[in-house]
């Protein structure tokens, strides 16, 4: 047995202190290792880095431990109960690592708990205590609990360090509400500070749950699930749990209605909030049970590296506002407003040319979770161009079917043959699966899709179900999404930008655009075009007065030179991708549609 103690000792320091036992040590010297990096967020991230003041001790007398490497740690050899204390630096607030301060605490044990060499495959306890600073704190997991109240501090169980690692905790003035979908219960747990309407929010959650729930068919991949939530003022995240989700979000995120709204539509931010809980949900079968055979196990110490991810990612992306719709949270126009979004996002930009989907889902490590202020030129999101080929594959599903097959249908059939009995996916088990149905032929489709560059054929499909794609300039280069700009940019800089305190500070640079071709970079802040003045205030004023194929002297600092470059101003380009339904009756087949 090994066992972990975990106590948020210095809320302001931001400290963990932790202790591991050890009953039955390695007799020839004990090693023990920190996960470099967490299942679900693709990215080296060193935990060991924050481990402080480590030592060992066995009937209170010291046992040298010594590192061996970046993240792990030897005992000299000794026989025996052996125990290892050590602080951890908490002040990420993400869903990826572990936070304390005096507002609330948060933590997975992939930054917390070393594991034993040897025995990671022994069941695991983990005590967490009450800071001394804050007695009245709360607690909330999805982890089996041994002792202590319900929502308390106190004992807990897992049947191995994969579980153990696997169960995130949230502790602070906690806000809870439970609810019951398909029989089983969920708890919606909020920390810091909001205004939410809980009962609200947990009933839009249940209909999402009831759905899946309903999708995938019995037995659940678990008995209850938890939604822990961190409220703040700026931010958005989730990360996929065995029975559990972490997820970061803006208090404006919460606010289901707005004041004065007279229309029917869910404010923005509120229908992102619930498009990530349902992403972060439907993970419960794809990735966390059904997964690439590569992750079957994890290799926590180094990358592990799959083609798959845009199945993994792809798909979970297309279904999590798809099923919002379909579980009647959205209507089918906001619905294809989102999809505009998606298609437009994925759309600008060369790296869509650059790079097939398999390979940003392979290079992830890299390129895709180390983006610079290169990315839209060099890569394309295995997430948004993943949900794009999920989308054509359902249409093209129905339509080769006669609308008697679905790609929730086959996600269903998919989970049972290789989620439920763990078997994992290879690179090409979608491929091959699709084909066990009759009628069904995709598969040059997907050759394309997933190992060559380039677009997709999005307007055909959807002209197929009474949708027309159209595409309109934006309203200004920072605006490419799935609506109709009124009034549009009459020309285009080409750069996306943000407000500096200085001007307009440059954030990414498009490839053969009007900024490349007159040497602004990213980074660079515009502080005047055509002598004028340059800020947020007076962008709008100078682009009007522009026209395509004039020219402007541009002034810009880089670093602290001044540059004055020529820039020729473009025609503004059609970036945002507009779907309209033309035929109402033969969208029905696919979105519910009411004129």
């Amino acid at each position: 047995m090994v066992s972990y103690e975990i106590n948020p000792i210095d809320l302001h320091g931001h400290l963990f202190s932790v202790t591991v036992t050890i009953s039955n040590p390695d007799p020839n010297g004990q090693e023990l290792w920190l996960p470099n990096w967490i299942p679900g967020s693709y990215l080296v991230r060193d935990f060991a880095k924050h481990v402080i003041g480590i030592y060992a001790e066995q009937n209170s007398q010291p046992i040298k431990i010594s590192p061996i490497a970046k993240n792990r740690w030897q005992l000299a050899p000794c026989s025996g109960t052996v125990s290892i204390h050590y602080q951890v630096y908490a002040y990420d607030l993400s869903v990826r690592s572990a936070y304390l301060d005096q507002q609330q605490g948060f933590f997975n044990n992939t930054s917390l708990c070393l594991a034993v060499a040897g025995q990671t495959d022994e069941p695991c306890e983990l005590t967490v205590l009450a800071p001394q600073q804050a007695p009245h704190w709360h607690l909330a997991t999805g982890m089996p609990r041994v002792d202590g109240d319900v929502h308390g501090f106190g004992r807990f169980s897992a049947e191995n360090y994969d579980a153990l690692i696997d169960y995130p905790f949230l502790l602070g003035e906690l806000s809870i509400k439970e609810f019951i979908a398909h029989g089983i219960k969920h708890r919606l747990v909020l920390s810091g500070r909001h205004t939410a309407d809980l009962s609200h929010i947990t009933a839009d959650l249940a209909r999402i749950c009831e759905h899946q729930l309903q999708l995938f068919g019995d037995p659940a991949p678990f008995t209850s699930y938890t939604f822990l939530t961190m409220v703040v003022g700026s931010g958005f995240g989730g990360l996929e749990h065995r029975n559990s989700t972490a997820l970061l979000c803006s208090r404006k995120s919460l606010q289901h209605h707005l004041a004065g709204n007279n229309s029917n539509k869910l404010p923005s931010d509120y229908r992102t909030f619930l498009s990530l809980c349902c992403h972060e949900y439907f993970h419960s079968w794809n990735v966390k049970t059904l997964k690439p055979r590569a992750f079957l196990p994890y290799q926590l110490d180094q990358e592990s590296y799959t083609e798959q991810l845009w199945f993994y990612e792809g798909m979970t992306s297309y279904f999590d506002d798809y099923l919002l719709h379909q579980a009647g949270i959205t209507s089918a126009e906001e619905y294809l407003e989102t999809l505009g979004d998606t298609i437009a996002r994925v759309y600008r930009g060369s790296g869509l040319f650059q790079q097939s989907i398999t390979e940003s889902s392979f290079l992830t490590w890299t390129k895709f979770y180390q983006q610079d202020e290169n990315a839209p030129n060099a890569i394309v999101s295995y997430y948004a161009k993943g949900a794009l080929i999920a989308l054509c594959l359902d249409l093209q599903l129905r339509l080769q079917s006669d609308h008697q097959l679905t790609l929730a249908e086959v996600m269903r059939e998919l989970w049972h043959t290789y989620g439920k009995t763990g078997k994992g996916t290879a690179d090409d088990t979608v491929l091959e699966f699709l084909h066990k149905y009759d009628g069904i032929n995709v598969r040059e489709f997907l050759q394309q899709a997933l190992y060559e560059k380039g677009k997709l054929p999005l307007a055909e499909l959807l002209q197929n179900f009474g949708v027309t794609l159209r595409w309109h300039p934006a309203a200004d280069d920072n605006g490419y999404n799935g609506k109709l700009a009124s009034p549009a940019a009459p020309v285009a800089l080409g750069a996306k930008y943000k407000a500096h305190a200085n001007g307009l500070e440059i954030t990414h640079v498009f490839h053969d655009e009007a900024a490349h071709h007159a040497g602004l970079s990213a980074n660079d802040r515009i502080v005047a075009i055509n002598y004028l003045q340059a800020n947020d205030k007076t962008i709008k004023e100078l682009l009007n007065a522009a026209k395509p194929g004039t020219q402007a002297t541009i002034h810009a600092f880089r670093r602290d030179e001044l540059l004055e470059l020529t820039l020729t101003w473009d025609k503004p380009a059609a970036t945002c991708a507009v779907l309209s339904v033309q035929k109402p009756e033969q969208l029905q087949q696919w979105l519910n549609w009411q004129a």
